[in-house]
């Protein structure tokens, strides 16, 4: 059978392409996409701002030219259309999701073996929105950002990422589980995700509205998942001090370091501000990048993952604003480029 697929083949050039596939192995199974995440790590290579490659030792690098023509698209979610002979994981008319490159496209392949896919059980919830590769990415910030009853958590940026992981740490024990954005709408909907108190940094100082809300002693944990180094230094300045400020160092003060997450992906070429690097000498946190392969056993986070939209810990459902048709797919990348101030996550559908 025949495999529509999208490559890029320029800077902002989509083409179409038509490809047989091969016939399935003993252990392969044959996936009809039925709906594919949109995600901002895919924009630079359809903007040709930088390219991605493989090095010699097999480690993926960043940097240079894209390399043309190239696959996208890597939250696919499926329904099994056919399998090999001696394929037991998946039968035909299951529903699986996860990473999978190169999910533009009408088929892929995969083995069953493939830890990159989970299945999605039964469910009244819209199986279209499963997109599992988030999901797990989500659980695996919220494992490590969890806190100690009582203590204090900010998320610096309220994109679909951000409000995700305000939704599942709303019942962490948190005393102040604060969102900070520069958009009140989307403030407003970290609001209805579990955030106790927001902040805007148009409208007041960042710094001294974490120092007010924790009693000077600023947030254990910082959740940095805005993509920019701006971002980075804001979390900098509001993660806490080891010591107590106003206690001498040294005599009983010791509160521990904090933690900063940055899931982001930072693909700018941003300039490093003194301040961050002053903040990052003073303040010594521990800066955790917490990607998917930070986890020890990855593909136990997009189970949990799944399972939490089914029973609505994490509703992405609620967050999706925008679909796009396959065949419109140059409208997902413009809306990742030139955002609606509605936006926060959208899909690719090919119903």
């Amino acid at each position: 059978m025949k495999v529509t697929k999208a490559l890029i083949v320029g800077k902002k050039q989509i083409e179409f392409v038509e490809e047989e596939l091969p016939a399935l192995g003993d252990h392969d199974v044959l996936l009809k996409v039925i709906s594919v995440g949109i995600c901002h790590t895919d924009l630079p290579t359809y903007l040709g701002t930088v390219g991605r490659t493989v090095s010699k030792y097999g480690f993926r690098r960043i940097g240079g030219e894209p390399e043309y023509p190239t696959v996208s698209g890597h939250e696919p979610v499926c329904v099994v259309a056919d399998v090999g002979k001696s394929v037991t994981e998946y039968k035909v008319g299951d529903y699986i999701a996860g990473m999978g490159f190169g999910a533009y496209a009408t088929h892929m392949i995969i083995s069953e073996h493939d830890p990159k896919f989970v299945k999605i059980p039964e469910t009244d919830k819209e199986k279209k929105y499963c997109l599992a590769e988030p999901l797990g990415c989500i659980v695996n910030i919220v494992k490590e950002a969890s806190c100690k009853y009582g203590q204090n958590i900010a998320v610096v940026g309220c994109g679909f990422m951000g409000l995700m992981t305000i939704a599942g740490l709303r019942k962490s024990g948190a005393k102040h589980l604060v969102a900070i954005d520069l958009l009140d709408n989307k403030l407003e909907v970290a609001k209805k995700m579990g955030a106790t108190e927001t902040i805007n940094p148009r409208n007041e100082l960042v710094d001294d509205r974490a120092y007010e809300l924790t009693d000077g002693r600023f947030f254990d944990v910082v959740v940095e998942i805005t993509g920019s180094i701006k971002g980075l230094d804001t979390a900098a300045a509001i993660i806490k001090e080891p010591h107590v400020h106003g206690l001498p160092a040294f005599e009983g003060s010791y509160q521990g370091v904090g933690r900063i997450l940055i899931p982001s992906v930072y693909s700018g070429q941003e300039t490093f501000p003194i301040s961050l690097g002053f903040n990052l000498m003073s303040r010594t946190p521990i800066l955790l990048s917490t990607h998917p392969t930070f986890a020890e056993r990855p593909r136990d986070n997009m189970r949990e993952g799944v399972a939490s939209y089914i029973d609505g810990r994490l509703p992405l459902d609620q967050l999706i604003t925008h679909e796009v048709k396959f065949e419109d797919l140059a409208k997902a990348f413009e809306m990742l480029e030139h955002a609606p101030t509605d936006y926060i996550k959208g899909v690719v559908v090919f119903d």
